[in-house]
């Protein structure tokens, strides 16, 4: 005859504390699905800001800054010197905005980013070498501080 205690199956306890532990883990696992597709997303747009950086840098490094065959300096327009405010506000001369994509847009209602940067001389006594600083702000770019900020010197070669 069997005892009136079965050995078979679980307790409704068992079962409740058991559905417990599996609901906690899968709330744990669903944060960090969560967590790591906004991290993911932010990567993607920090790497955008990157490229769109990259990209003026060089075409400011390309631009002609030397010395002509008769020895007279030649420098670029896009090399002037910039306003020392250009990276902290839209300076005409010295921002553009950028979609996504990093293509340049007039249009500021299309840009995923406000791109801006300043070019100085590095001092009186080096006449000859200039600094070149770019900053990428997620676009409507207020007070918060820049994605991307890349900055190289030129000088002047013969």
């Amino acid at each position: 005859m069997p005892s009136k205690e079965s050995v078979r199956g679980f307790t409704l306890f068992e079962t409740l504390i058991a559905t417990g532990i599996l609901l906690t883990t899968f709330a744990g696992v669903a944060q960090l699905f969560v967590l790591g597709a906004q991290l993911t997303r932010q990567s993607v747009r920090s790497g955008a800001a990157l490229v769109a950086a990259q990209d003026k840098l060089e075409s400011l490094r390309g631009v002609p800054f030397g010395y002509s065959g008769d020895g007279t300096a030649i420098t670029d327009a896009a090399l002037r010197i910039s306003p020392p405010t250009s990276l902290e506000q839209d300076v005409d001369c010295c921002v553009d905005w950028v979609d996504a994509g990093g293509v340049s847009r007039e249009d500021r209602a299309q840009a995923a980013f406000v791109r801006r940067w300043r070019v100085s001389e590095i001092g009186a006594g080096v006449p000859d070498a200039i600094s070149i600083e770019v900053c990428v702000f997620t676009a409507p770019a207020g007070s918060h501080p820049a994605d991307v900020c890349l900055a190289t010197i030129r000088s002047r070669q013969p």
